[in-house]
């Protein structure tokens, strides 16, 4: 935001801490008084440069909502672990079983028939994840 005149800004928020209630045809005709090249905005592009800008600088953060867990739905599998336990390992088994047997294809018919059932390759991964 370039456009933004630093003696302008301080002078609105001078007048906003003293009076927050200021409309902004009174902040706009206090600012025309800092510097002349104010009254070529509109109303709307000054409300948006200025007031607006320190109003958000002044207001108190607003508070977060803690996140809430998630609950496993009732009578839901969770995912299928892999040999060591992770469903993260699982699904990179299904990967790279379904990559070697695309590299393995040695004609196009192969590759073909391995990208045609690539359905099984999808159960296979949501059966870890325990979407199946």
């Amino acid at each position: 935001m370039s456009d933004i005149d630093p003696k302008v800004l301080s002078a609105v928020e001078a007048a906003l801490e003293k009076h927050p209630e200021a409309t902004v045809d009174e902040l706009f005709t206090l600012a025309q008084g800092v510097n002349k090249a104010v009254a070529g905005l509109s109303k709307r592009q000054f409300h948006a440069r200025y007031p607006l800008q320190v109003k958000r600088k002044l207001a108190p953060p607003r508070p977060r909502r803690p996140r809430q867990p998630r609950r496993a739905k009732p009578g839901v599998k969770r995912g299928h672990r892999g040999a060591d336990g992770s469903v993260r390992e699982a699904v990179r088994a299904c990967f790279l079983k379904f990559a070697s047997d695309l590299a393995g294809a040695e004609a196009r018919k192969d590759l073909v028939r391995v990208v045609a059932g690539v359905d099984r390759y999808v159960d296979a991964v949501l059966e870890a994840t325990g979407n199946a």
